[in-house]
């Protein structure tokens, strides 16, 4: 980088600095053409540097295909370009905290954590629908911003940072405990390779363990390559096993049995969703009716006064039946308990024999068979008599 204090790259009006790494540094900047605020971001390649013209070629091929993505999930690309050996890339600044120093705080809480991979997922699969592949997702290329939105970073430049790390071929690889089996061998990665990589993120905001954790790049690749995951729900009770299932299948080694697409991943964590929240607001009803007491009556020896019960749980199903939610017997119980003039009436009269005639007016079932019988004798009689 320049060692002078920049105050203008191109028409970009700098402000401040947001951010400071190996290839450069990340502006707050003002855009005087459209009046707005934006995050310039600037990378310098010498052209001397090994690799350096094949790097300037791909970040601008790739930076015009980030450009092409509008989505809410993916951070926006307004522009890009060169400024003498600075190249250059304006992008929406997001006011935000990093799902990095999310996780570093505290744990996320399950749904929270769930929705954010959807929202990811979302994301990917918009992206990989227009031919763009991420290959570094990672908790720090990942933004939470306003109303637990969460934004995708570093679209089209993740994959060619000369920082990373390289396999002994020389291969540009992405961030190694994110990287998924086919980038540690060094082939040629798609769009499953992002699933593998979010199936990590995924893993790790629920369980807060490092998955591939090692000593050094060479043992995290292998662990990466050979070392199953335990289930995230032995470790968070709270995992439902429809979770532990999309854990499992964005972390297959072979990209043929993973998820074939980001957004069959984000179908099925937004079922997980709708899932752990039914069961979440089942619990908060159970326990606002534990708090609260549902008044009975018992009649005593002389079955006349009334006296409170002990207090009885009211009945909280998961059915979609409302009624038997609501259902009150302290009426009917009220009129056992005092009853007036004409209950009493109706309690100590002997019960009537039931008529032929009564039986035929209120019943139904056997006056609709006296009146087939009658028509039937009807017919019969008319067929006799002609």
């Amino acid at each position: 980088m320049a060692t002078k204090k920049l105050t203008q790259i191109a028409r970009y009006k700098i402000k401040g600095e947001l951010g400071r790494g190996a290839m450069g540094v990340v502006y707050r900047a003002d855009d005087p053409a459209l009046g707005r605020t934006v995050a310039l971001k600037t990378i310098v390649v010498a052209a001397e540097e090994t690799g350096g013209v094949e790097y300037h070629k791909r970040f601008f091929l790739e930076a015009k295909a980030a450009g092409k993505l509008t989505h809410p999930n993916i951070v926006t690309v307004y522009d890009f370009g060169e400024e003498g050996e600075i190249t250059y890339m304006a992008m929406e600044l997001l006011d935000g905290t990093e799902l990095r120093a999310r996780m570093q705080e505290g744990a996320i809480p399950t749904i929270e954590a769930v929705d954010i991979a959807a929202q990811v997922a979302e994301g990917l699969g918009f992206a990989h629908e227009h031919g763009v592949v991420h290959r570094d997702i990672k908790p720090g290329n990942i933004m939470l911003v306003g109303r637990g939105q969460a934004k995708i970073m570093d679209f089209g430049i993740a994959r060619m940072r000369a920082s990373d790390h390289k396999t002994s071929t020389g291969v540009v690889l992405g961030t190694p405990r994110f990287m998924s089996p086919e980038q540690v061998a060094g082939q040629p990665v798609d769009h499953r390779s992002d699933i593998f990589s979010l199936g990590i993120v995924l893993y790790e905001m629920l369980t807060r363990q490092a998955l591939f954790a090692g000593d050094d790049a060479a043992q995290i690749m292998h662990k990466i390559s050979t070392a199953e995951h335990v289930t995230p729900s032995r470790v968070n009770p709270e995992v439902t096993s429809m979770v532990d299932f999309v854990v499992a299948r964005a972390l297959k080694k072979d990209p043929a049995v993973r998820y074939q697409d980001a957004y069959e991943m984000a179908a099925d964590l937004r079922t997980s969703l709708a899932e752990m929240r039914s069961r979440r607001s089942a619990a908060q009803k159970e326990e606002g009716a534990d708090a609260s007491l549902t008044k009975t009556v018992k009649l005593d020896t002389a079955g006349t006064r009334t006296i409170a019960a002990p207090a009885a749980r009211t009945i909280v199903s998961d059915t979609r039946l409302p009624l038997s939610r609501q259902f009150d017997c302290s009426a009917a119980v009220q009129r056992v308990s005092s009853p007036g003039k004409k209950e009493r009436v109706l309690l100590v009269r002997a019960p009537r024999p039931v008529a032929l005639w009564r039986r035929l007016v209120s019943d139904a079932g056997p006056r609709a068979l006296f009146a087939a019988a009658l028509v039937a004798a009807i017919l019969g009689g008319c067929i006799a008599s002609g």
